[in-house]
Formats: C-alpha cells, sequence, structure tokens
C-alpha cells in the first residue's frame, strides 16, 4: 500500500471478493442446509440452478434487487435458529476464507491507529463476528425480524453500490472525519462509488469493469487473493 499516507482516520472495506473468498450465497446454503429436513432441503436445493440464472439476470440489472432477492430467501427461519448456527457459519463461509495479505495490511493499519470499517452487503448477523475478530466497526445489510422469525425482507436498503457511498459520507460525518484522509478498498464494479467517495481507493483483486477504471484513474491496485 505504498500510495496510502500512515495518518488515515479511517480505511472502509468491503468483504466479499476483497477480504475473503465469500459470497451472500454460500452462508445462505449452509443455513437452509442445517434449518431444514434433509428432504425439504433436496428440493429446495434442485431449484437452486433456476434460482442462480435469475440472480445473475438480476444483478446485471440492480445488484440491490439482487441482493434483496437471494435474502428473501430467509424467509420463515427463527431467530433461535439462526443464531445456533450464525457461528460456525462465520468459521466456515469467512473467516477460513480470509486473504492472509487483507489480515496483514489490516494489522498494519490497527498499528498506525486507523479506524476500520467494513461496509458489506453481506449480513450483519454473520459479519459481526468477523468486525469483532478484525476489530473493525461493521456497516452491512440486516434482516428484517417479527415475532422471533425472519420475515424475508430487508432492514433498510441493501448495503451496495451507491448506498456504500451514502453510509460511507454518513459514517465520516458523525466521527468528525474528512474522506480527504480516508481510503476505501473494494474489488468490483459494484464498489465504484465507494471507492470513488474518498481520497485513496485501492482495488483489491479487480474485476474487470473495476481493473480498467482503476487504471484510468491511476488509483492503487492490491491482489490479496
Amino acid at each position: 500500500m505504498k500510495n496510502l499516507p500512515n495518518n488515515l482516520q479511517a480505511a472502509y472495506f468491503d468483504v466479499d471478493g476483497t477480504l475473503s473468498r465469500s459470497n451472500i450465497v454460500d452462508p445462505l446454503l449452509y443455513i437452509k442446509k442445517h434449518s431444514m429436513s434433509p428432504s425439504r432441503y433436496s428440493i429446495w436445493k434442485a431449484m437452486l440452478p433456476f434460482r442462480f440464472v435469475y440472480w445473475t439476470i438480476l444483478d446485471k440489472i440492480s445488484r440491490e434487487k439482487a441482493t434483496a432477492s437471494i435474502y428473501r430467501q430467509y424467509k420463515g427461519i427463527s431467530v433461535e435458529t439462526m443464531n445456533s448456527l450464525k457461528a460456525q457459519c462465520y468459521q466456515e463461509k469467512y473467516h477460513k476464507k480470509l486473504f492472509p495479505k487483507a489480515l496483514e495490511a489490516i494489522n498494519t493499519f490497527k498499528g498506525q491507529g486507523t479506524r476500520m470499517v467494513l461496509v458489506s452487503g453481506s449480513l450483519d448477523i454473520f459479519l459481526q463476528l468477523l468486525a469483532e475478530e478484525l476489530g473493525a466497526e461493521l456497516i452491512s445489510s440486516r434482516l428484517e425480524t417479527k415475532e422471533g422469525i425472519y420475515t424475508g425482507e430487508m432492514k433498510d436498503r441493501a448495503v451496495s453500490g451507491k448506498r456504500k457511498a451514502e453510509l460511507i459520507r454518513q459514517h465520516a460525518h458523525s466521527n468528525q472525519f474528512t474522506l480527504e484522509n480516508c481510503a476505501s478498498f473494494g474489488d468490483s464494479g459494484d464498489d465504484i462509488a465507494m471507492l470513488s467517495s474518498v481520497q485513496y481507493p485501492v482495488a483489491v483483486n479487480p474485476d474487470k469493469k473495476l481493473a480498467s477504471l482503476a487504471q484510468k484513474n491511476n488509483w492503487e491496485l492490491l491482489l490479496w487473493s
């Protein structure tokens, strides 16, 4: 991270693809497998190829809508069941997939006194464990509950695209940070608004769209995968 100063006030990190080889579908598969009967899970899983096609098409139109559609699959799961499964799900679907170079970078920021903030479309129920492990704050998508059951709807909007940039600006303002003294890290075109919102954008494991823009704008490029 040769282009970053040593006195950053905050560093904002996307999670999936940036800090870890994770995604928002794998935790859903884990929760479904461990909360449904084998027969019901087999039927649900048999429909996944069709859902994947739909989610892929929808993602090209709107990442926010695709995320909301995926999270509707949590409808009917109890908070009690989710709480009993979240720790092991986190270990398998996030912790084990963390990039060693990402952890090295975070330890460097810790040593410099930089505030670290995770900004992710993944669910807070899993990422809170990651935030605690890394000593970071968390801004992430949340699910709505009613009478101890997940409704399948989200609290507020999914944390993606321009919404990430809005939340970073709000966080910086509430903490009296100047975005000219902050960095952000992302891996995909969905993170462009987030990266553009700060003085020091860093493209990590970038997809083609982000890599092209980063090279054009002379943003720092890192490979943590």
